[in-house]
């Protein structure tokens, strides 16, 4: 807990109080929200941007916005949906920046796998990452949300704020994509 210090009123030099600072209801619910869903929004964001550490940052910047809109939302039930939704946008405006990066960026030599790299599953688990991650992104939020969220159609039209008909056609163009690029893996 923090603690703010306070000198005495009418006196200077003389020893400080301490003052404890009570959590408000929005620290406690934004507090309760990351202990429960904080490891669930940084797999989910990793999925969508394709980097853990990247995930991390996107998944905290969307808690310091639920923090920050708390006092101003309609339903705190729907602070989940909102920091889904956050999450998916903030990914979209880091693959923007990093499109526009890698245009005005050298030419890097492609790290090849060593011999040693005989794990098959991490072949194949960087392969399906790799494929999902060239996705467009709404398509790549489509696909993850139904298929690692489990979430239903409704749901993921909710948090990314489009019609259902719009979640099928993207969840169904990324799944033939992945399925095109992936062929023997599925």
């Amino acid at each position: 807990m923090r603690a703010l210090s306070e000198p005495p009123s009418g006196r200077t030099g003389a020893a400080l109080r301490v003052l404890p600072l009570v959590p408000s209801d929005r620290e406690a619910a934004v507090r309760a929200l990351y202990e429960e869903r904080h490891v669930e929004l940084v797999r989910f964001a990793t999925f969508i941007v394709g980097d853990v550490h990247t995930a991390e940052d996107v998944s905290q910047e969307a808690f310091m916005r639920v923090y920050d809109v708390w006092d101003r939302l309609n339903d705190p039930d729907r602070a989940l949906a909102y920091l889904r939704a956050t999450v998916v946008n903030l990914s979209r405006g880091r693959h923007r920046h990093q499109l526009v990066a890698e245009r005005n960026q050298q030419p890097r030599l492609v790290a090849v796998p060593s011999a040693e790299d005989d794990a098959m599953g991490r072949v194949g688990r960087n392969a399906v990452l790799e494929a999902v991650s060239a996705l467009p992104s709404r398509q790549r939020a489509c696909v993850v949300m139904r298929h690692w969220l489990r979430m239903t159609e409704s749901e993921i039209a909710a948090t990314l704020d489009v019609s259902i008909g719009s979640v099928r056609t993207h969840n169904k163009r990324g799944v033939q994509t992945l399925q095109r690029k992936l062929g023997d893996l599925r």
